[in-house]
C-alpha cells in the first residue's frame, strides 16, 4: 500500500524526522484518520486477500491474526486483532507482560471494545537463581480512555483480553535510525542469521546493531511475586500449534472483522472463488460474508504458558503491593 494517501504521508514522516519518538507522535495523528476511513479498510483486505503470500500463509497460535499494510526497513504497519474468551471475561491477561526489545509500538484502537492495558517501569532488575522481580506500573488504562498509546523501546506491558473483537492499527519503527537497518532485509544475511547473531552477542554489539537481547524475558505473577521467564520459552508451546484448525481459526478471525466493519464488496468476494491461490478453507467464511450470514466469534487462548496458567489484572494489582 505504498500508494496509499496515509502510508504516503507516514514514509515523508519517517524521512522527515529523526527522532523516533516524534515520528510515533505525529504519525499517531494519520493512525486514527486510517481507522476513520472506510475505504481504507477495503483497501486493506483488498491487498491481503489478493497476495499469494498471504493466503496461503500457515498459521500459528503464536501470533496474533493480522493484515499487513506496509513495512520498509525503517517501520512497518499492520492491523492485529483481539478476541475475547469464550466467556466473555474481564480482566484477564492476553500473555505474559513483555517488551518489544529495542522497538518503539504506536497502537490505535480502530474497532471494537479495545483492549485493557499497563505499562511498567523499564529498570528490572532479576535474581538469576529465583527468577523472581520486581515490577511497577507505570500507567494503567483501557483503549476506551485512550485509544492511541505509545510503548516505549524496551518497556515492559501487558494486554489483557477485549470483551469483543476489537483491532488495533500498529506502527512499529525501531527507538533510532541505525545504519544496519537496511540489513533486516537482506537475504544472504538472513540465510544466516544463527551463527551471525552469536557473533554479534559474543562482540556485545546487540544493542549498537539493533537486535533482540540474547537473553529476553518475559514476566508472570505467581503466589503474589513477580517472576522471569525466558522468552524462547513462554512462547515455544504456541509456536509448535499450527496447522488446519489454526488456519482456519485465523482466517475465521479476519473475515469475522471484515463483517463487522461493513466490507461488502460482493464481486471482489465472488472473484475469490476463482482465484486459484485461495484455500479451499476461505470458502465458507466468503460465503457467509456473501449470504450476510453472522460470523461467529473466535476465543483467546483460555490459558498462557505460565504455572497457573492464567494471569488477572488483580494479580498483578496484588504483587505490586508485595
Amino acid at each position: 500500500m505504498k500508494n496509499n494517501q496515509y502510508i504516503q504521508q507516514i514514509i515523508s514522516l519517517n524521512e522527515n524526522i529523526l527522532d523516533r519518538r516524534k515520528f510515533h507522535e505525529e504519525s499517531g495523528k494519520l493512525l486514527t484518520k486510517m481507522g476513520q476511513d472506510k475505504s481504507f479498510w477495503s483497501e486493506v483486505f483488498k491487498m491481503n486477500l489478493t497476495d499469494k503470500g498471504f493466503l496461503q500463509r500457515e498459521w500459528t497460535m503464536y501470533e496474533i491474526p493480522f493484515f499487513y499494510i506496509y513495512e520498509n526497513n525503517d517501520f512497518y504497519v499492520k492491523v492485529h486483532l483481539f478476541v475475547p474468551l469464550k466467556t466473555y471475561e474481564p480482566h484477564v491477561v492476553a500473555s505474559a507482560i513483555h517488551h518489544h526489545n529495542n522497538y518503539i509500538l504506536s497502537s490505535y484502537a480502530a474497532y471494537g471494545s479495545g483492549y485493557e492495558g499497563m505499562l511498567f517501569e523499564k529498570n528490572i532488575e532479576i535474581d538469576h537463581s529465583t527468577k523472581e522481580t520486581k515490577l511497577k506500573i507505570r500507567e494503567h488504562f483501557t483503549q476506551a480512555e485512550k485509544p492511541l498509546h505509545i510503548v516505549d523501546a524496551w518497556e515492559p506491558h501487558v494486554v489483557v483480553n477485549p470483551i469483543s473483537l476489537s483491532a488495533t492499527l500498529v506502527l512499529w519503527s525501531p527507538d533510532k535510525k541505525r545504519t544496519t537497518d537496511a540489513l533486516r532485509s537482506n537475504p544472504i544475511l538472513k540465510a544466516i542469521k544463527a551463527p551471525l547473531r552469536k557473533i554479534i552477542y559474543a562482540l556485545g554489539l546487540d544493542k549498537k546493531v539493533g537486535i533482540a537481547a540474547k537473553d529476553t524475558y518475559q514476566f508472570y505473577v505467581n503466589n503474589n511475586k513477580f517472576y522471569a521467564v525466558l522468552e524462547e520459552d513462554y512462547f515455544a508451546p504456541t509456536r509448535q500449534q499450527d496447522g488446519e484448525n489454526v488456519n482456519d481459526y485465523s482466517v475465521q478471525t479476519l473475515f469475522a472483522f471484515m463483517q463487522r466493519i461493513g466490507f461488502d464488496d460482493y464481486d471482489f468476494l465472488k472473484s475469490l472463488k476463482v482465484n486459484n491461490d485461495v484455500p479451499k478453507y476461505y470458502y465458507k467464511w466468503i460465503d457467509m460474508l456473501l449470504t450476510n450470514q453472522p460470523i461467529p466469534d473466535t476465543y483467546a487462548k483460555e490459558v498462557i504458558n505460565i504455572p497457573n496458567g492464567r494471569m488477572t489484572v488483580n494479580d498483578i494489582l496484588n504483587a505490586i503491593k508485595h
